[in-house]
C-alpha cells in the first residue's frame, strides 16, 4: 500500500468519525430540546439504550475482537474457496443468533423494563400510577427498538467483511445518515406532540412512529453499506451452518474473554441506570445519559483517534518483544491524549451548567440542572477514564485479554460497591462513584503495565502534561471569572456570556503556554551562554 493511499484512508476514517460524532451530538441536542429532562425522556433513553446493551452481549464485543483476525487467518491459510465456507458458517451462526436474541427481547420486554425499574419505590398511589404508566411506555418503545439488535449486528458483520477487503472509510460515514433520520423523526414528533406526557403517549400512534422512526435510522445505516458490500467480491458468501467449523470455534475462543468484559460492563451499566431510575425526580436517567454523552466527546474525538493509529504499532512491537519501543509508543499516545483531555476536563467542569442550559434547556440558565452536575462530576473522572481505556487497549493489543478482563472486572466491581455506598440516593453520588472507580482503576492499569515491562507512569506528570495542566488551570480560572461577571441568563445574552468566557479562556490558555515556552527557551539560552565560559 502506498503512503498516499494509506494517508487518504486514514483521513477518510478520521473525517467520517469526526462528522459522525458531531452529528451524534446534534442528535442529542435535538432529543434534549424535544423531550428535555422528563419521565418521557427517561423512557425513551432507557428503551433506546437496552438494544445496544443486548447487542453488545450477544455479538458486539465478540465481533469486534474476533471476526476480522479469524477471517483474515482463514483466507491466508485455506485459500478463497475453503475460507469462504468457514466465513459463511460464522456469519450464518451470527445471523441466527441475532434473530433469536431479537425475538427473545421482544417477548421479554416487560420483564426487562421491570428489572431496570426495580429500585424505584413509589411513595404514594399517585407515584405508583406514574411508574406503571412509565413502565408501559418504556416497554412499548423497547419493542419498537428491538429490531436495532439485529441491524447493529449485521452492521458489525458487514463492517468486518468490508475491512478484510480493505474498505475502511464507508463504515465511519454511514452513522451520519442514522443521526439525520433520528433528528428528522424527533422534529416531526415535536411538531405533532409539543408537550408529550406518559398518559397521552401510552398506546398512541405517535409513540409507535417515534419508535419505528428511531429504528429506521439504524436500518438506513445498514442499507447504505450494501453498495460497498456488492463491490467487494463477496460472491462466495452463502448460507451455511457448521458449528464445528474451525472458524466458528476460533471466534468462540478469541471472543470469550472479550464477551466476559462486555458482560461485566453491562452489569455495571445496568446497576447505574437502575439506581438512576430509582432516584426519581426530573429525568435522572436522561440527566445521566446527557452528561455522559457530553463528557465522552473529547475522548471520542482525541483518544480514540490516537488509539486507532497506535494499536497496530503496539501489536507489532509486542510480537517482536521490543518493550522499550512499545513503552515509548504507548507513552507518546498517553501524553498526546492527556495534553488535550486535561484542558477539556477543566472547561467541562467550569462550564457544565451553561453547556447543559444552552444545549438541553433552551438557553435558560436560571437554575442549576442535574445534568450539569452529572457532567461536572463525570468530567472530573475524564482523565482517569482516558488513561484506563488507553492502557487496557494497550494490554489487549499485547494479547493479554485475560488481564484486560480482570481490570474491567475490578473497575466495574468498584463502581457497584461505590454505588451501593454513596450513589443510591443522589445523582451526584452516583456519578462520583463512576468517576472514582475509573480514576482508581487507571492507577492500577499503569502498575499492571509495568509488570509487563511497559513503564509509562512517568508520562502522567511529564513536562508536556505539566505545561498543559498549569495552562489549563490558568484558563479555567479566567473562564470562571469571565462567565461569572455578566448576569445574563437567557437566550442571546447567555450565548454571548458563554462565548465571552470561552474566548477569554482559550486566550489565557494560549498565553500561558507561550509564557512557559518562552521561559524554557530563556533557560536553555542562559545555559548555552554559561557553557561557553
Amino acid at each position: 500500500m502506498s503512503a498516499s493511499s494509506h494517508g487518504s484512508r486514514v483521513f477518510s476514517m478520521a473525517s467520517g468519525t469526526l462528522v459522525s460524532r458531531l452529528t451524534g451530538l446534534l442528535r442529542l441536542m435535538v432529543l434534549a430540546w424535544v423531550l428535555g429532562l422528563t419521565p418521557v425522556a427517561d423512557s425513551y433513553n432507557l428503551a433506546n439504550t437496552i438494544p445496544n446493551m443486548l447487542f453488545d452481549l450477544v455479538l458486539g464485543g465478540v465481533a469486534g475482537a474476533a471476526f476480522i483476525p479469524v477471517f483474515v487467518e482463514r483466507l491466508a491459510l485455506d485459500g478463497e474457496r475453503k475460507a469462504w465456507k468457514s466465513i459463511s458458517s460464522v456469519i450464518t451462526a451470527a445471523t441466527l443468533l441475532l434473530v433469536l436474541a431479537s425475538a427473545l427481547a421482544w417477548v421479554l420486554a416487560p420483564w426487562i423494563i421491570d428489572g431496570f425499574t426495580v429500585f424505584n419505590h413509589p411513595a404514594n398511589s399517585v407515584a405508583l400510577k406514574e411508574l406503571i404508566a412509565q413502565r408501559a411506555v418504556t416497554t412499548q418503545l423497547l419493542r419498537w427498538f428491538v429490531p436495532q439488535i439485529f441491524f447493529y449486528g449485521v452492521i458489525g458483520v458487514a463492517t468486518a467483511l468490508l475491512n478484510i477487503r480493505n474498505r475502511f472509510g464507508v463504515s465511519t460515514w454511514v452513522p451520519i445518515a442514522n443521526n439525520f433520520v433520528c433528528i428528522a423523526v424527533l422534529v416531526w414528533f415535536h411538531l405533532v406532540d409539543p408537550s408529550p406526557t406518559l398518559s397521552s403517549l401510552n398506546g398512541s400512534s405517535h409513540l409507535m412512529w417515534l419508535g419505528l422512526g428511531t429504528t429506521l435510522g439504524v436500518c438506513v445505516q445498514f442499507l447504505l453499506l450494501l453498495p460497498s458490500l456488492a463491490r467487494s467480491d463477496l460472491s462466495r458468501l452463502t448460507p451455511r451452518l457448521n458449528l464445528k467449523d474451525p472458524a466458528v470455534r476460533a471466534v468462540g475462543r478469541l471472543g470469550s474473554w472479550t464477551l466476559m468484559i462486555v458482560i461485566a460492563n453491562q452489569i455495571s451499566l445496568y446497576v447505574v441506570l437502575a439506581f438512576a431510575f430509582g432516584i426519581g425526580g426530573s429525568g435522572p436517567v436522561s440527566a445521566y445519559s446527557y452528561g455522559w454523552s457530553f463528557m465522552l466527546m473529547p475522548y471520542s474525538v482525541v483518544v480514540v483517534s490516537v488509539l486507532n493509529a497506535l494499536i497496530p504499532q503496539i501489536a507489532s512491537l509486542a510480537t517482536s518483544r521490543d518493550y522499550a519501543a512499545l513503552s515509548e509508543r504507548l507513552g507518546f499516545g498517553l501524553r498526546q491524549s492527556l495534553v488535550v483531555i486535561i484542558p477539556s476536563t477543566l472547561v467541562l467542569i467550569v462550564l457544565s451548567q451553561p453547556i447543559i442550559a444552552i444545549l438541553v434547556k433552551h438557553a435558560n440558565a436560571s437554575h442549576n440542572y442535574s445534568a450539569g452536575t452529572v457532567l461536572a462530576v463525570l468530567a472530573a473522572g475524564l482523565p482517569g477514564f482516558a488513561v484506563f481505556q488507553l492502557c487496557v487497549r494497550g494490554l489487549q493489543a499485547m494479547q493479554h485479554a485475560r488481564v484486560a478482563f480482570y481490570l474491567y472486572a475490578f473497575e466495574n466491581a468498584l463502581t457497584i460497591v461505590l454505588l451501593v455506598a454513596i450513589g443510591r440516593h443522589s445523582l451526584s453520588g452516583l456519578t462520583a462513584s463512576v468517576s472514582i472507580a475509573y480514576s482508581v482503576s487507571a492507577a492500577l492499569t499503569l502498575l499492571v503495565l509495568a509488570r509487563y515491562q511497559v513503564r509509562i507512569t512517568s508520562v502522567v506528570w511529564s513536562r508536556h502534561v505539566r505545561r498543559s495542566f498549569w495552562a489549563s488551570l490558568s484558563a479555567a480560572l479566567v473562564t470562571a471569572v469571565a462567565y461569572a461577571t455578566p448576569t445574563w441568563e437567557h437566550g442571546l445574552g447567555l450565548l454571548l456570556r458563554f462565548s465571552f468566557a470561552v474566548v477569554l479562556g482559550v486566550t489565557a490558555y494560549i498565553g500561558a503556554v507561550m509564557l512557559q515556552q518562552r521561559s524554557v527557551s530563556r533557560r536553555r539560552s542562559k545555559g548555552g551562554r554559561l557553557g561557553q565560559f
